[in-house]
């Protein structure tokens, strides 16, 4: 055989699974994937579960409700970082008491016992009687 000559590959010489040892990708991390579905997962376990009860397997359920107001996933993101940056407005103290997590200050916000808190932090204004009250006192009348 010349040296010009073309290699010709052939099931008697060449071996297939050498060379994709040899050239293939070796994963040797450990893997991401969750083990511990497995067993749901497996298409023969799910069809030996519908033989027995005769009803597939139910996985979530469809939510009905009028979801007009909510827009599309772009500005709901936007929605959610805007919040995010005016949590960080804050001042470090208001962030610190609430571990600086947003959704433990809307948790606070939410519940209406904690409005004297919350005002007295500035988070929300105060309430329109006491307002009104403070502007009928005048300062002749605090001084009597």
């Amino acid at each position: 055989m010349s040296k010009n000559a073309v290699f010709l590959r052939t099931p008697y010489n060449y071996d297939k699974d050498a060379a994709s040892n040899e050239s293939g990708l070796h994963c040797e991390d450990a893997s991401l994937a969750q083990q511990h579905f497995k067993e749901e997962c497996d298409i023969n376990t799910i069809l030996e579960k519908f033989n027995i009860t005769g009803v597939l397997p139910q996985t979530l359920s469809p939510r009905y409700g009028d979801f007009t107001g909510i827009g599309d996933y772009h500005d709901a993101l936007n929605r959610v970082i805007a919040a995010q940056d005016e949590f960080e407005a804050l001042p470090a103290q208001i962030r610190a008491r609430f571990d600086n997590d947003p959704a433990k200050l809307m948790e606070f916000l939410e519940n209406s016992d904690n409005r004297p808190e919350a005002e007295e932090l500035g988070l929300v204004e105060k309430a329109a009687a006491e307002v009104v009250e403070a502007a009928k006192t005048t300062p002749e009348k605090a001084a009597e």
